[in-house]
């Protein structure tokens, strides 16, 4: 009797252990299908990531590209403003010229004019006396 209480007691162990084997061979097949699948997935991940810092470093050269081009064509603008500059500086260097030139001959000619007149009335003075002494 005893032994078979005994008996009984050692098969439900065996059971017990074996079913926990089962279940630890399908949680040991269930662990290496998740395995899998992550695995898969991290590769994935890592191929998307590749593009995207593949696409990343393209647009880092565009902008590279468009802040250089950006550069020069902020250089070339300058280099025209200070070319416009210097001519309008020109150009009103000489109309500053003219225009003194321009006053000083009519200075000269209102100074002539004044002296001819001056001169007139003198000699109109004169010819009236001439006449007179005659």
């Amino acid at each position: 009797d005893e032994v078979r209480r005994e008996n009984k007691t050692l098969s439900t162990e065996i059971k017990d252990i074996m079913d926990q084997i089962s279940e630890g061979g399908r949680s040991i097949h269930e662990i290496d299908k998740i395995r899998k699948r992550l695995e898969a997935e991290k590769m994935e991940l890592e191929a998307a990531l590749s593009e995207a810092e593949g696409a990343l470093e393209q647009e880092e050269n565009k902008v590279l590209r468009i802040q250089l081009e950006l550069t020069q064509v902020r250089q070339e603008i300058e280099r025209r403003l200070a070319e416009k500059d210097e001519e309008f500086n020109s150009t009103k260097k000489n109309f500053n010229k003219a225009i003194e030139g321009m006053q000083s001959t009519l200075e000269s000619e209102t100074k002539a004019k004044v002296e001819a007149i001056r001169m007139k009335k003198k000699l109109e003075t004169d010819v009236a006396d001439l006449e007179t002494a005659l």
